[in-house]
């Protein structure tokens, strides 16, 4: 029976991206369920606490030293950089392993190869959640860091104990990386399903429009298609608004992009924020996504009942159930886009049927409570294939 778990994070709070939102989320789910969850990280911030508790479970953070951003300038102390790192990762690992019953990492990299030397080294299962897919799989990214990148690659693909993939395309990529696919499991990330959210979503026509989101060029979203297509519904539809929430190093470029729209006094440019408020204000949820993991953005945006409108990618097909919970559009497509937005604004009985639609998939599918007890099953059977 498991009863503690150690999730190692390359990066935890507070710094915050899909993957730290998930592993959050996914410790106070298991905790709640009597779970000992220690959440093991690196200590980027001095302002940090070292020791943190949290939910029901707790934070370690330790002290990682790391020469090539200490002395920039110097070069190749590559190879001794990445034995220093292994040095004081493991040295870290073992030191929380006492009563663990099973070692949960999130994201393939290498810290996460080193934290898996450590547990193997005392005889605790391992698992990895990954969650991007295609040339920029966790794999390939931890290949391509330059000298040892492979070693570590192909050190993981024969040693690690499990897989979790978030979606299809994942588990895909990483069975063309050679993982075999009895060693890998289908998992998607979880979402909370705010209750009185659901009970309350009006049934109207779409007059908030939100894209919810960094504005970056690293996460390949195709925001100027959406305002161009939004300043031609906002011409037939003089009620509809839309909100861009979200920061990064296209802001700018974005924000000069509104500032020529004919409509551009109702496009919303509130930067990095919290984004409950924003997912009360919309009525409808628009993802322009060029490539995606799994993305946090959707699922919460379903969690609270809104319809959705995502480019016709694997991952937003995948969690969008191939249309039935979400209206897909092509890549780049902007009349297309228009065309649904528009339906979304002028027709009562379709939105509310997307509204629906994505409420239902998302909590038969995607509730963080349905991802936490998937989770200890799969604990349960490592535990057992470990004869523990």
């Amino acid at each position: 029976m498991i009863q503690s778990v150690l999730m190692f994070c390359p990066q935890f709070r507070p710094i915050v991206g899909g993957a730290e939102r998930q592993a959050e989320k996914l410790s106070k789910a298991l905790a709640q369920r009597g779970l000992r969850v220690i959440v093991l990280t690196p200590r980027f911030s001095t302002d940090s606490p070292i020791y943190e508790e949290d939910s029901g479970f707790v934070i370690h953070r330790f002290p990682l030293f790391n020469l090539c951003k200490r002395f920039p300038g110097l070069r190749g102390l590559g190879p001794l950089n990445l034995l220093f790192i292994r040095m004081q990762t493991m040295r870290a690992v073992l030191k929380h392993l006492q009563d663990v019953d099973i070692v949960h990492m999130h994201i393939a990299s290498s810290m996460t190869a080193f934290a898996m030397r450590a547990a193997k080294k005392k005889g605790i299962p391992v698992l990895c959640k990954v969650a991007m897919a295609g040339e920029r799989n966790d794999l390939g990214e931890l290949a391509a860091i330059g000298v040892g990148g492979n070693f570590l690659s192909r050190s993981m693909i024969q040693d690690l104990d499990h897989w979790v993939a978030t979606t299809l395309a994942v588990a895909d990529s990483l069975q063309n990386g050679h993982v075999p696919q009895e060693r890998i499991t289908l998992i998607p990330n979880g979402v909370d399903i705010p209750v009185t959210d659901n009970q309350s979503r009006k049934s109207d026509a779409a007059r908030h429009f939100l894209y919810l989101g960094r504005l970056s060029t690293n996460i390949q979203r195709d925001v100027p298609t959406l305002i161009r297509a939004f300043d031609r519904l906002a011409d037939q539809t003089p009620e509809v608004e839309l909100a861009l929430v979200g920061d990064g190093d296209l802001y700018q470029e974005t924000a000069d992009l509104v500032s020529q729209c004919r409509n551009r006094e109702r496009i919303q440019m509130p930067g990095l924020q919290d984004p409950e408020p924003w997912l009360r204000w919309a009525d409808c949820f628009v993802l322009p996504s060029r490539r995606e993991g799994l993305s946090n953005a959707l699922l919460e945006a379903m969690a609270h009942g809104l319809p959705c409108i995502a480019n016709d990618i694997p991952p937003n097909r995948e969690v969008l159930d191939g249309g039935n919970a979400g209206i897909l559009v092509p890549i780049g497509d902007e009349q297309r886009l228009f065309e649904e937005m528009r339906d979304m604004a002028m027709d009562i009985g379709h939105a509310t049927k997307m509204s629906e639609a994505a409420l239902f998939r998302v909590q038969s599918h995607y509730s963080i409570d349905i991802v936490a007890d998937r989770y200890i099953k799969l604990y349960e059977q490592l535990l057992r294939e470990r004869g523990g």
